[in-house]
């Protein structure tokens, strides 16, 4: 997937850049967010059980004509919503710049983060949210209506030094999914240090039970124009290692596309606590297939004019993945049901995609939410064990700014076109009154989420996948765990379920009731279990635990009778910012 371009400021255009991140494809960028949007709010509309005709038939050139005839017709001056005060929304932007520092900053004051564990320095996740006018660290709350987060991390040392703009600053402190997260307040003034120290509470240590956390799907400088790539990435191998464990990862793989030039750097990070596995994310014009564990630069033949045929493009693919295996590594599909046909998975070779090893159902540029992409990768996954073809579930976060500081001028221009057409209203609704409908319904169900998602998930193992690694912790257990399917998949919780003694990726010989054990902790609240099976949803559990010594204990025991299940797998929620789903136990 390709870096981030700005072309101008209309909402469709910015807001594509936001779900997707990409700008090169058959299906213009316009085009793909907004059908994006339209499937997340027929999908929304579905689960509540509602019936919107013109949310049904709507399409995403009719949206488009919509929003590009109102930014051009109404964008002239709109209001500035931090103070109402008119200004030229293309001349004087007042927004964050990289790293949360404005360009040309003057009022800047010095900070100084310690993170340690165990009185031992620990890189950490460190996220300082400015304050608004008229808020306080009591009364924050970061669906706002404008991304205010500046994402860092300290160092391999557990320190950070950085300068920051005069202000009040909400300090959020976190380690991935076996850390109490930590929130803390403080002020910089102009010319001043402030220094913070921070012991980060380890509540449970899955590493001691063979259960670590890694990201399949990041890439690097390798991946930009510098190295002949086509995406906007700047971070070296090291920075991005520093950002992983700083999400308490203990394994990763570094999956640039075009070349395998960041190999030695990514292997040069290996640490103890950390296993770098080498990969490719490897461009086919219908799907990305990542070539983990591989240290050749295997490379898809893209066939032009008569060339291309069905038959050429299928034995490519068996090639391919058959070179992965003959050189010891795992052929991945990714993100197989996207909307851009070069970069998803062809419905037409469906009858051939047990040549991978393992699926990548939820890609992290995107929320897992009803009607997305990841969505429908879910049900792609449902629909092949229906089949009786289980490819072992991962995740990827397909980081290209470890920052997530792009989101800071994108989701201010969306703002801005919101407001645009809220005070435009009377003007477009009797040409535009079903397209104004459905952008309004976009506006206020979806961008809330949408703006805790970014402000929540977005970065380095923001989904990471935990695999329950036997033996030595190399790459090449890491794969083969990888292909067994004992794992577990999450943005926040440890879900980690046993069926009758089976973990998932286990078989069972099932007679009777299942009896079911049920670890599931996390650091934020949580909602519902459901048991699943390959038909879905079997049954949901309402959740319920109070916050001791920093998490929320909701493990149980249950005994049920998931009666013609070839596979039982669970998933535990309280919304996309807060997601674990586990790989299935096999009934036999």
């Amino acid at each position: 997937m390709v870096g981030l371009y700005v072309i101008h400021f209309s909402f469709y255009n910015t807001l594509a850049v936001l779900f997707v991140r990409r700008n090169r494809y058959s299906m213009s960028k316009e085009t793909k967010f907004l059908s994006i949007a339209i499937g997340l709010l027929q999908g929304k509309l579905a689960e509540e059980g509602v019936d919107d005709p013109v949310v049904k038939e709507m399409n995403a050139d009719r949206l488009y004509e919509f929003t590009s005839f109102a930014v051009t017709n109404f964008g002239g001056k709109i209001s500035k919503r931090t103070n109402n005060v008119d200004y030229d929304a293309k001349n004087d932007r007042n927004r964050f710049h990289r790293n949360g520092i404005l360009e040309g900053a003057t009022d800047l004051g010095s900070l100084i983060v310690e993170t340690r564990c165990d009185g031992v320095g620990t890189p950490a996740q460190v996220k300082l949210f400015k304050l608004l006018e008229g808020e306080t660290p009591e009364t924050f709350n970061r669906v706002n209506g404008k991304i205010t987060m500046i994402r860092d991390m300290t160092g391999f040392d557990g320190v950070l030094s950085r300068k920051l703009s005069e202000g009040t600053y909400v300090v959020e402190i976190s380690k991935g999914s076996e850390y109490e997260i930590i929130t803390d307040s403080l002020e910089i003034k102009t010319g001043e240090y402030t220094k913070k120290l921070y012991d980060l509470n380890r509540f449970y240590n899955l590493s001691k039970e063979g259960w670590i956390a890694g990201d399949l799907h990041h890439h690097s400088v390798y991946s930009s124009p510098v190295y002949a790539g086509d995406d906007d990435v700047v971070e070296t191998p090291q920075e991005i290692a520093n950002s992983m464990m700083a999400m308490g990862l203990e394994y990763g793989a570094l999956s640039d596309h075009h070349n395998v030039l960041n190999h030695e750097a990514w292997k040069a990070g290996k640490r103890d606590n950390f296993t770098p596995i080498v990969s490719k994310e490897i461009s086919t014009s219908n799907g990305h297939v990542m070539a983990m564990g591989v240290d050749e630069d295997v490379i898809y033949d893209i066939p032009q004019g008569d060339r291309r045929t069905d038959e050429f493009l299928r034995n490519e693919f068996r090639r391919v993945t058959t070179q992965i295996k003959e050189l010891g590594g795992l052929p991945q599909i990714n993100h197989p049901r996207d909307l851009s046909v070069s970069i998803s998975w062809n419905p037409n070779f469906y009858d051939m995609i047990d040549i991978f090893e393992t699926m990548e159902i939820w890609n992290g540029s995107n929320p897992m939410m009803a009607g997305s992409t990841n969505d429908l990768a879910y049900k792609l996954w449902l629909t092949l064990m229906q089949r009786g073809l289980l490819l072992p579930a991962t995740t990827g976060s397909d980081t290209h700014n470890i920052a997530a500081d792009d989101y800071h001028i994108l989701f201010d221009q969306i703002m801005d076109t919101v407001d645009i057409i809220k005070a435009s209203e009377k003007e477009l609704e009797e040409k535009y009154k079903d397209e104004l409908h459905v952008f309004k319904l976009i506006t206020e169900s979806l961008l809330p989420i949408l703006e805790k998602w970014a402000e929540t998930n977005l970065t380095s193992g923001g989904v990471r996948t935990y695999i329950n690694i036997e033996g030595e912790r190399n790459q090449e257990n890491v794969l083969k765990t990888l292909k067994s399917g004992h794992s577990f998949l999450t943005n926040g919780p440890i879900l980690i379920p046993t069926v009758n003694g089976k973990k998932p990726g286990e078989k069972l010989e099932k007679s009777g009731k299942l009896d079911i054990d049920i670890k599931l902790l996390a650091n934020t609240e949580l909602k519902k279990l459901l048991i699943c099976t390959e038909n879905g949803t079997f049954k949901e559990i309402d959740l319920k635990a109070n916050k001791e010594k920093g998490f929320y204990d909701y493990s149980m025991h249950i005994s049920e009778d998931v009666e013609e299940a070839k596979y039982v797998f669970f998933i535990a929620k309280s919304d996309c910012t807060n997601l674990a789903i586990s790989n299935p136990v096999i009934c036999c």
